[in-house]
């Protein structure tokens, strides 16, 4: 295609914000460090512009983890060497607000889904909407995000394996369910270098469309996950 049919064609689609802010207070794992935002300049403080310094773990906020991120192993490769064609292509959205706290979604599932939605194709990224965004907030009020959530469960992670997807995200704090031994999904994915982006949002919008994801990680040298600004181009209603 050439640049002139593609910007013809990038035109006529939305783009869907998928990502949440980075904010001070904003939820975050229990086992990882917090998020800052530190003025360095202000020019209410007679300084000549306005910037910040910022403190951040790579998993706070919206992310994608990498292969090396559960694998330390010699092959795994951490954010900065993940193809980006991993997390940017073709992607389908499964409504799962149906599970309950600490469920998980199951190949049985996504066969139902399939059945109604058309097949999950090989080099799809598959998101999962859990409907978690709601209780996206800022402390004092962030706990009921930080637990309970429900996620993908060992069979659905298989069989997206065996479907040959491009990558799995959630609107969760992570893939696998709140408290599940051994972080199975994590493992399956990870292992078979299957990109995983957790926390985003908005997913709500997405349930009967397909569209194009696009999340690029911050060029960390052997970084474990990097924040991302996801979107989803789709058509314009």
């Amino acid at each position: 295609m050439s640049l002139e049919k593609l910007c013809e064609a990038l035109s006529d689609m939305e783009v869907v914000e998928l990502g949440q802010y980075l904010e001070e207070n904003m939820p975050t794992h229990p086992t990882h460090s917090k998020f800052y935002k530190v003025r360095w300049h202000g020019i209410h403080l007679g300084d000549v512009c306005n910037d910040f310094q910022l403190i951040l773990n790579e998993h706070n906020g919206t992310h994608v983890d990498s292969f090396g991120h559960y694998i330390d192993k010699p092959g795994y490769e951490f954010i900065d060497q993940v193809p980006l064609a991993k997390i940017c292509g073709p992607a389908v959205t499964v409504d799962a607000t149906f599970l309950k706290d600490r469920e998980t979604i199951e190949k049985e599932h996504l066969l139902a889904w399939e059945e109604q939605h058309g097949p999950i194709r090989k080099g799809d990224a598959v998101l999962f909407d859990f409907g978690w965004m709601k209780y996206w907030d800022v402390r004092p009020n962030e706990s009921r995000f930080c637990h309970d959530y429900p996620g993908v469960g060992a069979t659905a992670a298989q069989y997206l394996l065996e479907k040959g997807v491009r990558m799995v995200g959630v609107d969760t704090l992570g893939v696998d369910k709140d408290g599940a031994d051994n972080d199975p999904a994590h493992h399956i994915l990870l292992s078979n270098k299957i990109p995983i982006v957790e926390n985003l949002r908005n997913l709500d919008k997405l349930h009967d469309v397909r569209g194009w994801f696009i999340a690029l990680p911050l060029l960390i040298r052997d970084g474990s996950a990097s924040p991302v600004r996801p979107v989803m181009l789709i058509d314009k209603q």
